[in-house]
């Protein structure tokens, strides 16, 4: 069993069912000098907690390389001119890029071969991120993909360039939101949820870091590294037969079914919906702590209080997300009745998926005076020199299994799509 925290990995023989003991037992002897964190976490792309004790079973994406209508790409790293430093973690870094040839910007995601292929499980989900990114990316409210490619040394995924920044940039600048602003950006995250729900995706990592505004100031999801989909497409019920065991994500944003290593599936989701919408209103999620395992104590064991001046709308709505028991938070089944519910009353879903600004004016519109200067990102990440990377032990080095592993990684996607998204 494996645990990833943040960038600290600590590892422990155990591969038994209890996986919220073995969990609490294991970070509480790793973490128990850790410091208190501070009101809202330091951003990372890579900020997780992974527990590798999957129940196997769980549904594949087929790797195809390119699908029908496609043609291949003889695009490579060289064409790309890195710009800026827009993310960074321990298996590699995201950057704002500039082909070439045509100008046009891009977020390139590149992960170290060497880094990745020491864990099977790494492997597997670099190549479902792929895959995934590939199957949804119609979505508004979804990064879209444009390449995949590698080389010898690195895995690229070269995505849609969001220049308004982090949500969570934006809530460290407010420190809180209100309702109706609350609501906007909830209101996003739930469409694209449950469209992923719809495709048998599970996303597993909603947070204000993986939701990022566009330049009109629409939210967009991104990182799908710990996306997985499930046996169950397309349905919504929590039964097993298309459930994960594997204790995954980010602590402050985690269903208690997840960290009790019980099976889950697509509910969980909604209770990180709740947690996040949670933190946009109150300044924090629901359950804080001096270090991960007493966050992850209180989300399985304790009741949640809301603060007084939540109104009953929002506090009902909460209520329901962040209950403990994953049936009674089946958001999926109801999802009309869901988009119905008061504290959505000014949401005009209709203009809202098509982004109509007739309709609708988004409550923050990210300030862009350049978009190569990616004002809106931390400049704990642009501030970092482009030389700069995440370092690899030097006994890592590229062999035949690193190519091997990812075979059928490359992608390109359809001139249509190109023409559509990026007027080439």
């Amino acid at each position: 069993m494996v645990f990833y925290l943040d960038e600290t990995v600590v590892e422990s023989d155990s591969d038994n069912d209890d996986g919220h003991a073995d969990l609490v037992e294991h970070l509480g002897a790793n973490l128990s000098s850790a410091h208190p964190p501070t009101r809202r976490r330091k951003s990372s792309v890579y900020s997780k907690i992974s527990v590798h004790n999957e129940d196997t079973g769980n549904g594949q994406i087929s790797i195809t390389e390119y699908t029908k209508g496609e043609q291949e790409t003889n695009a490579s790293i060289s064409d790309f001119e890195p710009i800026t430093v827009l993310g960074q973690g321990a298996y590699g870094t995201v950057k704002l890029v500039k082909n070439k040839h045509t100008s046009k910007l891009y977020a390139q995601k590149e992960l170290k071969k060497a880094s990745l292929v020491i864990n099977e499980k790494h492997v597997e989900r670099t190549m479902e991120e792929r895959n995934i990114l590939s199957k949804i990316s119609e979505h508004p409210n979804i990064v879209k993909l444009f390449y995949a490619f590698h080389d010898h040394d690195k895995l690229y995924l070269m995505m849609e360039y969001v220049p308004g920044g982090e949500l969570f940039q934006h809530l460290n600048e407010e420190k809180f939101l209100g309702e109706d602003i609350a609501s906007f950006y909830a209101a996003q995250m739930a469409l694209a949820i449950n469209y992923l729900h719809t495709m048998g995706i599970v996303y597993r990592d909603l947070k204000p870091e993986n939701c990022l505004l566009d330049s009109q100031g629409f939210l967009v999801l991104t990182d799908f590294g710990l996306s997985k989909q499930s046996l169950d497409t397309g349905a919504s019920s929590i039964e097993h037969d298309g459930s994960f065991k594997s204790i995954i994500g980010t602590p402050e944003y985690m269903a208690p079914e997840v960290l009790k290593g019980d099976p889950y599936s697509f509910s969980c989701d909604w209770w990180s919906l709740g947690a996040v919408i949670f933190d946009m209103m109150i300044g924090k999620p629901p359950f804080t702590g001096a270090n991960s395992k007493i966050i992850m104590d209180k989300i399985v064991n304790k009741t949640l209080k809301f603060p007084y001046y939540l109104t009953p709308t929002a506090k009902e709505l909460l209520q329901k997300l962040l209950n403990k028991s994953p049936a009674k938070r089946d958001v999926d089944t109801t999802f009309n009745k869901f988009q119905k519910h008061s504290f959505f009353r000014n949401i005009d879903w209709d203009a809202l998926l098509k982004r109509d600004l007739t309709k609708i004016s988004p409550p923050i519109v990210p300030i862009i005076t350049n978009l190569e200067l990616a004002e809106n990102f931390s400049r704990d990440f642009t501030d970092l020199k482009l030389s700069d990377d995440v370092s690899t032990d030097l006994n890592l080095i590229p062999t035949t299994k690193t190519k091997d592993a990812f075979q059928g990684f490359s992608y390109v996607a359809s001139n249509s799509y190109m023409n559509r998204y990026l007027g080439c």
